[in-house]
């Protein structure tokens, strides 16, 4: 006769919410469109033109636009394959077989890709600083990035700090909104960025603005997929058997990097 536990015990269910995550910050540059071409390459398309405004003739000349495609290889092509033992799934009321993929996905890959979405947006940013951020220079930095965006006609983007340079930032604007049970004196926005606080590690950087949004970078998934195997439909053995793969990578054309400006304090 089959054993289950009555309870799941109240130190399993505090491990599993000991990390918490939230929906992937490369998400909201992810496009569509993309032509997979073998392996991971994709061809990304793009409108360009031949020219600008031409002197007025009656409309006699004609402009060309024109939807080419450029090939990129892609970074990533990653897995994980997870095995749960069909006993050890029946003594903890099914939850590793129910939620390994969702808590993976929360745990690792959303941070993973993160990680190195931001990795790709510094490496590629046209314009770089090495002060070490305070309240003193916080604003300075943010019009330097400012200041190189609307150079090219790019107004406003994402802005995306460490908690210690999200930290500058709140005491440079002094300023404080509260009620008798809540102070708060947190950015949301800042002349014209949406301000994002992300984790030292994860971002990699102090400080880093990008403007132009899938127009300056494109994050692409080629292929997501999960497949779940129930016990017996497998050779692994009398267990649950699950098996992801990623192909991703992220995206910025020279012409585009002027839409991206970082600083990291210097060593």
């Amino acid at each position: 006769m089959a054993m289950t536990a009555p309870t799941l015990p109240t130190e399993y269910l505090t491990e599993l919410d000991s990390i918490l995550t939230h929906e992937s910050y490369s998400a909201r540059y992810a496009v569509q469109g993309a032509e997979f071409v073998n392996a991971k390459q994709v061809s990304v398309p793009e409108i360009t033109f031949d020219g600008g405004t031409n002197e007025y003739d009656r409309f006699k000349t004609e402009n060309s636009g024109a939807l080419s495609y450029t090939t990129y290889t892609l970074d990533h092509d990653q897995e994980a394959v997870f095995y749960v033992d069909a006993v050890e799934d029946a003594d903890a009321q099914s939850i590793l077989s129910t939620q390994t993929a969702a808590e993976f996905e929360r745990q690792k890959l959303i941070p993973e890709v993160d990680t190195d979405f931001f990795a790709k947006a510094v490496e590629a940013a046209g314009g770089t600083g090495t002060e070490t951020i305070t309240a003193g220079n916080v604003k300075q930095v943010i019009r330097k990035a400012r200041s190189q965006f609307v150079k090219v006609g790019l107004a406003g983007g994402d802005l995306y700090l460490t908690s210690e340079a999200i930290g500058a930032l709140e005491d440079a604007t002094k300023r404080e909104w509260g009620s008798d049970g809540a102070i708060t004196d947190s950015v949301g926005v800042y002349d014209g960025f949406t301000v994002y606080e992300v984790a030292d590690d994860v971002l990699g950087t102090d400080l880093l603005a990008i403007s132009g949004g899938t127009n300056t970078i494109r994050h692409i998934t080629k292929r997501a997929v999960a497949y779940h195997f129930a016990p017996g439909q497998h050779t692994q053995g009398d267990g649950y058997l699950d098996q992801y793969r990623w192909v991703y990578g992220n995206i910025v054309r020279k012409n585009k990097t002027v839409g991206i400006y970082s600083n990291k304090h210097a060593a």
